[in-house]
């Protein structure tokens, strides 16, 4: 069984580093954020893997510039 773990919006903030408003604004902005998994009626959140994922692009962009 595969292990998936949730973020909320705060988690994933402090994960990626990012406050909120600036979270929200990537997600809109950059077609290769994370997409957010809604949760309930009111509650989003992300994939763990996901999020490390993108961190781990993020990373191997930065040391190839």
């Amino acid at each position: 069984m595969t292990d998936i773990t949730v973020l909320t919006i705060e988690q994933a903030c402090r994960e990626i580093g990012l406050s909120e408003p600036t979270l929200r604004r990537r997600a809109a902005a950059d077609p290769a954020f994370p997409r957010k998994i809604k949760l309930s009626a009111r509650r989003v959140g992300y994939l763990r893997r996901d999020i490390e994922a993108y961190l781990t692009r993020q990373r191997e962009a930065a040391y190839a510039s």
